[in-house]
């Protein structure tokens, strides 16, 4: 798929294309200048979604890119959470057999002690791919709203009730232009 979509991209000007993409609270990813984000206008492909993830890597500057045969892909997040969006690519939009998945078919195993809550409500779960993902992913919309009736909040104490057990979610929050370091 890769090789096919690049080999295009080399006719006409020689200079490689560049497409910019946006993932979402819910895990969808769109191309960025489409404005109406909407699940129609989302990628859907399994393959292409994977093989975006699978190139990416954190370039100067923070930004994710994606390299192939010499056409870039950009990702960026835009979960509503401005703190955090400079740190997250990865936003986990199912809850699988024990897994969270991402992208099209790619997953980290779910394990309630690595949830991470962030005073504007969201949930995020550590990774263990973290050298390649950075140390979170943000636990998409629909599967935070999921887990929603198993969390316990009483003031700043929250705890997941998971298969019988009680865990703890510990805080998180992401640096921000000024301190204290508190999520938006």
């Amino acid at each position: 798929m890769c090789a096919a979509r690049c080999a295009s991209s080399k006719r006409g000007s020689g200079r490689p294309r560049l497409y910019e993409y946006l993932v979402d609270h819910a895990g969808a990813v769109h191309l960025d200048t489409n404005k109406a984000r909407t699940l129609a206008t989302a990628y859907r492909d399994p393959t292409f979604l994977d093989e975006l993830y699978t190139g990416l890597r954190r370039r100067r500057g923070g930004k994710w890119a994606s390299q192939c045969l010499g056409e870039y892909s950009l990702l960026r997040a835009d979960t509503g959470d401005s703190a955090a969006d400079a740190e997250i690519i990865v936003v986990f939009d199912r809850l699988v057999d024990d897994e969270l998945r991402f992208a099209g078919t790619l997953s980290e195993p779910f394990d309630p002690a690595r949830l991470r809550w962030c005073a504007s409500g969201r949930l995020y779960h550590e990774l263990t791919t973290a050298s390649r993902f950075g140390e979170l992913g943000l636990v998409g919309s629909h599967v935070a709203h999921g887990l929603s009736e198993r969390l316990d909040m009483r003031d700043d104490d929250v705890r997941l009730d998971w298969r019988g057990a009680s865990y703890p979610v510990a805080p998180v929050a992401f640096p921000t232009a000024e301190p204290p370091f508190v999520c938006s």
